[in-house]
């Protein structure tokens, strides 16, 4: 993108001829007769520089100063003074100006004061956009965790629209987080307070989706208490109401939902948030219905890449779940070394963060034993393996706390009775069952 330079001065001659200057340096120049104007188009997020002139009718050069940097203190701002206006530069200099170039002045001292001052501001933004980050990042609710540039971008994007009502529309594979995303954007907000409320449209019963979508009528009202219940837009009053797997809402519901969003534009209304398991190419040949809320109501486009397309965020990812998995179930993490952390970037991961998550989990109840495999398929929490049973789980959670406890007390089977609270006799049956041999916990 051309670095934007604004430049006012009531000199048309002059304005012509520092206007070409800059446009053949390939800057986007805006060219303002006067301050009012460029003050109308001016905001925070301008990224370039401010060229004007000091000695000017109705608005002069330092009011424009102050007024400017009211809007952004870190504005550049570049004051052009002529012959015995010094001490109105210096003046400038100390209110908050970047520079000041006296008349006349060479092309190249120009060129290099704008160079210079756009720098500035460059990295003033970018510094910006670290802390709003780190803010977002370090604050109560979800994280967005990743230092890919997708992820970094997604980030941005959801730190400028935290504050905006604007609706969005979620949308990449099954597993990409598109719940998280939702909840982060939510807890990162002014609404954060307000009720969050999650639909999912995503049902064999419509006329039981109707009901949590719309609200009962007084006619289908609890006898019990003879009021209708309130629709997902009330409960979610002054909040956020997220709606997953959009494309799955049965088509009878289709219309009423489209016209309850676009009457949803009081200041009290929810924001909407919906969600589709549909990647970019998907998207393209959606339902008319998906389309209408895509391209017609306003909704902003979120799209989240699949996990093989951020391989550097996988390990970390990785590390993080297992230990959230290893404090819940009260044991010490496993160790993650080179070998698995190679495989686990290898992978291709079809079931993307949601199948990460679950073999963290398996992975810190077993260790080794649910590594990835040498064709690089997860032996024990593939994606196209049978999901493990609740008994399964539960073995593995009882053979990783025994393992944990021996290692601990060294393989004294006294301790580890002791501490697990086992009788004798039900300690030996479980090392039997999970062939754990003692001896392997001692220390020579």
């Amino acid at each position: 993108m051309n670095i934007p330079v604004i430049f006012v001065d009531d000199d048309k001659a002059i304005r012509d001829a520092l206007g070409q200057t800059l446009e053949l340096e390939d800057y986007d120049v805006q060219l303002f007769p006067g301050a009012k104007p460029a003050l109308d188009v001016l905001d925070s997020q301008f990224q370039g520089v401010i060229i004007t002139d000091i000695n000017m009718p109705v608005i002069n050069g330092l009011t424009f100063l102050k007024q400017a940097l009211a809007i952004d203190p870190e504005f550049s701002i570049i004051m052009l003074t002529g012959h015995g206006d010094i001490s109105m530069a210096v003046e400038s200099m100390r209110i908050g100006a970047y520079d000041f170039l006296e008349k006349p002045f060479s092309t190249e001292h120009l060129l290099d004061v704008v160079k210079r001052a756009a720098d500035k501001r460059q990295l003033v933004l970018e510094n910006r956009e670290l802390r709003r980050e780190l803010e977002v990042q370090s604050g109560p609710g979800p994280r967005l965790l990743g230092t890919s540039p997708m992820i970094r971008q997604l980030r941005r994007v959801l730190s400028h629209l935290a504050q905006n009502p604007t609706p969005l529309f979620i949308h990449g594979q099954h597993g990409t987080g598109k719940s998280l995303v939702a909840r982060f954007t939510h807890d990162h907000s002014n609404r954060q307070h307000s009720p969050f409320i999650t639909i999912n449209c995503q049902t064999e019963h419509p006329h039981q989706l109707h009901h949590e979508l719309f609200g009962l009528t007084n006619d289908e009202s609890d006898p019990l208490s003879g009021t209708a219940a309130a629709s997902a837009f009330h409960r979610a009053s002054g909040g956020t109401l997220y709606l997953k797997h959009i494309e799955q809402i049965p088509s009878a519901l289709q219309l009423p939902l489209l016209t309850a969003i676009r009457e949803a534009k009081a200041p009290e209304s929810p924001r909407i948030i919906v969600s589709a398991a549909l990647d970019n190419q998907q998207l393209q040949h959606a339902s008319p219905f998906v389309k209408a809320l895509y391209y017609e109501l306003g909704f902003v486009g979120i799209a989240l890449p699949p996990l093989h397309q951020r391989r550097e965020d996988i390990v970390m990812l990785f590390k993080n779940f297992l230990r959230t998995d290893c404090s819940r179930f009260g044991i010490e993490p496993p160790q993650v070394d080179n070998e698995l952390e190679h495989e686990l970037t290898q992978y291709n991961w079809p079931g993307n963060i949601r199948e990460l998550r679950t073999f963290a989990e398996r992975y810190a109840l077993m260790g080794k034993q649910a590594s990835l495999g040498v064709n690089g398929d997860i032996t024990a929490a593939s994606h196209s393996q049978q999901v493990p049973t609740l008994a399964d789980r539960v073995a593995d959670f009882e053979c990783k706390l025994l393992c944990d406890a021996l290692h601990r007390h060294q393989g004294r089977l006294k301790d580890v009775q002791s501490e697990l609270g086992l009788a004798r006799k039900t300690l030996y049956d479980k090392l039997k069952k999970y062939e754990i041999n003692k001896d392997e916990f001692k220390v020579s």
